[in-house]
């Protein structure tokens, strides 16, 4: 939601998430002017009420442990790993009540991501992680780097071309579904690109979890698949799907509390 979308609300709803990514998602609320039946208007003021952002959050305790975000809300606490800035998030939200800007910008963000923010002894785990993960990823993006010295040729990256990346990102693997028609290997979807349909990115980690799971095509019907789509088969990855695929995932929603920030 905190993307460039031109979405225009009176209330939202959100879980806990980074102060800054928090206050992208409240630029969603009331961005054109209306009236007070929600008419847009050309110029003038809004008549409409005061929006409202609530904010899904973990209780509050002002001496959390470690596992103070993921006891409550394990999908956040892996989607944002920095379970502190989370807490700081909180605290500065609760301190304020409400999303002013551009007036309080700086407040918000700096006491959240500035230097001098005293962070609670349960999270030091967390924050020797993702110093750990800062350097990390300062290499590997350095690994990255073209050298384009050589010109236009394989030389300009010692990284092979599956494994190059112009983000950082978990590592994903590619997945490409087919069926097995009459002892030939087809595309699981239809149409005049059905193979660049057939395709889909999945986490390596989820991969190395469940590939166990799928029965994937090997031996010399994957080579030649590979020939006639001009893959590498030492990373092409095709499964076969059967008529029955389903996964269902069970979510409990326990210990919350909803708190609310607003203003304009």
């Amino acid at each position: 939601i905190e993307q460039s979308l031109d979405i225009d609300c009176d209330e939202m709803i959100s879980d806990l998430a980074p102060v800054d990514l928090l206050i992208q998602r409240a630029g969603r609320l009331q961005r054109h002017i209306r009236d007070r039946n929600g008419l847009v208007k050309k110029s003038g003021q809004d008549e409409r009420e005061t929006p409202v952002l609530r904010i899904l959050a973990p209780e509050w305790d002002d001496a959390p442990r470690e596992n103070w975000l993921s006891s409550a809300m394990r999908n956040s606490a892996y989607v944002y790993p920095d379970h502190g800035r989370m807490w700081l998030t909180q605290r500065i939200l609760r301190e304020q009540g409400t999303i002013r800007m551009p007036q309080s910008a700086r407040l918000l963000i700096e006491s959240v991501y500035g230097e001098d923010v005293n962070m609670p002894v349960g999270f030091a785990k967390t924050e020797q992680l993702q110093e750990g993960k800062f350097y990390c990823d300062r290499a590997f993006a350095g690994q990255m780097l073209l050298n384009f010295a050589p010109g236009y040729c394989a030389e300009i990256s010692d990284s092979l071309p599956e494994k190059m990346s112009t983000r950082l990102a978990e590592e994903s693997v590619t997945l490409w579904l087919a069926k097995i028609v009459d002892s030939v290997v087809t595309p699981y979807a239809s149409g005049e690109h059905a193979w660049e349909m057939s395709v889909l990115r999945v986490r390596q980690s989820w991969w190395n979890k469940h590939k166990d799971e799928f029965e994937k095509l090997d031996g010399e019907p994957l080579r030649k698949w590979c020939a006639q789509q001009h893959q590498d088969k030492d990373f092409a990855t095709v499964i076969v799907v059967t008529d029955f695929c389903n996964a269902i995932n069970n979510f409990g929603l326990n210990d919350m509390q909803f708190w609310i920030a607003f203003g304009r």
